[in-house]
């Protein structure tokens, strides 16, 4: 890569070729200066790109990269609505009735759908289930009659997500399908696919070939779920009716009883750079062990933790038996953290996981186990308990007298932590294992006191004992790291 020193001498030793601005330029002109290194700073930044985009393929640094990949791979960013359970406290003198499918609304103005109903008596008590979810209705009308005609979804007005869509016109709904796999001629369905910039529509067929393809005037209307992702509403928070219907409601109080689901927003830029690393599945019917972890990150990008193995390297673990035949295993821990973690205090003793019943599973590692199914149901699946492992670090620095050792110790637990740390990429996954030349070419580029002059540093990781463990969530934590900085004279090779 070209610096912007590297063009402003090729600029410089171009200058005697134009006596009339050469004394200009010898004098330092700024009226000449200034154009010459604008443009030298252009060219720099030119040269940055150029050698980024030559990696692109490859390391997915940019953005809109990722994005482009995703839609590729048909992956939309949606969100998962929460769910909670509402007590109503009647204090009227009548009984009360609450029915499915209206609104109510938590102290921050979220809505929620009611999903049970309920009839409370005077002066008594009752729960209901809620669905956090806003539906709107948009009604469109075909402009011009072409094969796999698409209508864009308006994005929120309100920070909301996307959690949901169907689709229906005079004649009724149409069903959902993906990527447009075992469609008849003239079937109602429609796909979801979002471009490199995210944006969402809604797609139809081609007539006598795939699917329906909407005639020029017909009206379809798109019924659009959204969610807030995420939610934590405090318990004995209060909610209230959207709208009050009659006088009784008045003496209806309603505050939450409990959450029960917290919902998932949509997966965050880091989260898609992983995703796309994994190769493509075709319709989600995946055959390898790289397209199963793919296949749950996709539907639970918020774990915590998540490792997907098959038999062959459960028996590099733990050895042959006929048990591992066609199995596949699993080690997780849901963003709301319910799993069971076991915890290996030395990474050189190691502690071995333990089997999950079927019966005691929690409810993300049914939807796991029904995830992996639904795309190949010939396997077995068994989960085993995570096992939390410290990744004990320590780098030793000595750096120039002129940087403050407290603020490049600072730095470098930054850095690492970022990198290494309990929420990056990397270690969400199994027996993940920090390479030294990694942890060194970070530190240089990071940390600008390791790149000056004779600076130097040493890094000593600690592995764990025995073969290739998947079910080991490794991380580095602020106490197993230690960075010791020591400063000195750094000799620079300098003029005077």
């Amino acid at each position: 890569m070209q610096t912007k020193a590297d063009f402003q001498k090729l600029i410089n030793d171009t200058a005697v070729n134009y006596p009339a601005i050469g004394p200009l330029h010898q004098a330092g002109d700024p009226r000449i200066l200034q154009f010459l290194e604008s443009a030298a700073s252009v060219l720099s930044g030119l040269s940055a790109q150029l050698e980024v985009a030559q990696a692109e393929p490859f390391e997915k640094v940019r953005d809109s990269t990722v994005l482009a990949d995703a839609a590729i791979r048909g992956i939309v960013r949606k969100a998962r609505s929460g769910k909670v359970r509402v007590t109503l406290n009647n204090k009227s003198a009548t009984s009360f009735s609450v029915q499915a499918g209206r609104n109510v609304l938590d102290s921050s103005g979220n809505m929620y759908r009611i999903e049970t109903p309920a009839t409370v008596a005077a002066n008594a008590t009752g729960t209901f289930d809620a669905l956090q979810i806003k539906v709107d209705t948009l009604v469109h009308t075909v402009a011009g009659s072409v094969p796999f005609y698409a209508i864009e979804i308006p994005e929120s007005l309100d920070g909301s997500y996307l959690s949901g869509i169907a689709a229906s016109d005079a004649d009724g709904e149409y069903t959902y399908r993906e990527r447009y796999v075992n469609i008849l001629p003239d079937e109602r369905v429609f796909h979801v696919e979002a471009d490199d910039r995210q944006r969402i529509y809604v797609r139809f067929g081609q007539s006598g070939i795939v699917g329906l393809q909407p005639v020029d005037g017909q009206q379809i209307t798109l019924s659009i779920s959204r969610a807030i992702g995420v939610i934590s509403p405090l318990s004995g928070s209060p909610f209230s009716f959207e709208l009050i219907q009659n006088p009784q409601e008045s003496l209806i109080e309603l505050t939450l009883n409990a959450v029960l689901d917290k919902g998932q927003n949509p997966p965050d830029m880091s989260t898609l750079r992983d995703i796309t690393n994994y190769p493509s599945v075709y319709d989600h019917n995946a055959v390898y062990r790289g397209e199963f972890e793919f296949l749950v990150r996709r539907t639970y990008s918020d774990t915590q933790f998540l490792s997907v193995w098959n038999e062959q390297i459960e028996e590099l673990a733990r050895g042959a038996s006929v048990d591992h035949i066609n199995v596949l295993f699993v080690a997780c821990l849901s963003a709301a953290g319910t799993e069971t973690v076991l915890t290996e205090a030395d990474p050189l003793t190691p502690v071995a996981p333990t089997l999950i019943a079927d019966d005691a599973l929690t409810a993300t590692q049914i939807g796991i186990k029904n995830v992996i199914l639904g795309a190949d149901d010939s396997y077995k699946v068994k989960f085993f308990t995570p096992v939390r492992s410290k990744i004990v670090m320590a780098i030793t620095v000595v750096v120039s007298t002129a940087y403050a050792a407290g603020d490049v110790q600072t730095q470098i637990i930054d850095k690492i932590l970022a990198e290494f740390g309990v929420t990056a990429t990397a270690s969400r996954r199994g027996a993940s294992k920090p390479l030294y030349q990694r942890v060194y070419a970070l530190l240089k580029a990071k940390i600008p006191a390791l790149s000056e002059g004779n600076a130097d540093m040493q890094v000593a990781i600690t592995d764990y004992a025995g073969a290739y463990r998947p079910e080991l969530w490794r991380y580095v934590a602020a106490d197993s790291l230690t960075v010791t900085v020591t400063t000195a004279n750094i000799t620079v090779a300098s003029w005077n």
